[in-house]
């Protein structure tokens, strides 16, 4: 049964929030990978139809844990800071150009979205929600949404 699409945006909605909630992103993952599949929905060429990775999160480790067969059955579930995750998976994530999966279930059926698009939906909530965050590479909040802004503001002038 395939899952429509507005069950797919209630699950990435739900991700969001858990995630800023708890502060921790679950992925599989072995020694060298993570647990990736190719995209749906997003393609490097739309002619070869060359589909984008994607790259797999889940806000519970149970969900995790319920793609761990087949390719990923010797992949462990990895846990990721959520600040950590902002500011260093999402950006290396559009540097890569990947897609993140978000809640993907055992037929991988999940939500596909870019991964800056993530991130400002992550900054919105965790703003919303007057969460406290430290980063690396950052001084606060606040310098890694300026330099989001910068990002698009490229982008959109290419």
């Amino acid at each position: 049964m395939l899952i429509d699409s507005k069950t797919l945006e209630e699950r990435y909605n739900k991700f969001i929030k858990k995630v800023v909630e708890t502060g921790i992103v679950y992925t599989l993952k072995n020694k060298k990978d993570i647990a990736v599949c190719p995209s749906n929905h997003f393609f490097y060429d739309e002619e070869e139809e060359e589909a984008c990775p994607v790259l797999l999160f889940w806000s519970e480790e149970k969900r995790a844990k319920l793609c761990q067969k087949e390719e990923w059955a010797k992949y462990c579930v990895s846990q990721i800071a959520l600040a950590e995750f902002l500011e260093l998976w999402c950006l290396g994530m559009y540097d890569d150009g990947v897609v993140v999966g978000i809640e993907f279930d055992h037929k991988l059926f999940g939500y596909e979205q870019l991964p800056l698009d993530l991130l400002n939906d992550l900054i919105h909530q965790v703003e919303d929600t007057k969460t406290k965050l430290s980063f690396k590479n950052f001084d606060s909040l606040f310098d890694l949404k300026d330099y989001l802004e910068e990002i698009e503001d490229q982008y959109d002038e290419a």
